[in-house]
């Protein structure tokens, strides 16, 4: 198991910066280990992308 995606599990994901695109006003791009959507919030700050379950999540079964 590589140490990049221990680091990625923990949440210390780091961003390719070359394949970063702008969008409505904000950066947006990728883990370079995992490839979990990430967003600028501030400059030279991202964070993971928060993303629903589309309702396939426990609370849904009875």
């Amino acid at each position: 198991m590589k140490l990049a995606y221990l680091a990625c599990a923990l949440g210390r994901h780091r961003v390719d910066l070359t394949t970063t695109r702008a969008v409505h006003g904000g950066k947006v791009g990728r883990c370079r280990h995992c490839a979990t959507a990430l967003e600028e919030v501030t400059p030279f700050v991202w964070e993971a992308q928060k993303v629903h379950d589309a309702g396939l999540g426990r609370r849904f079964y009875g």
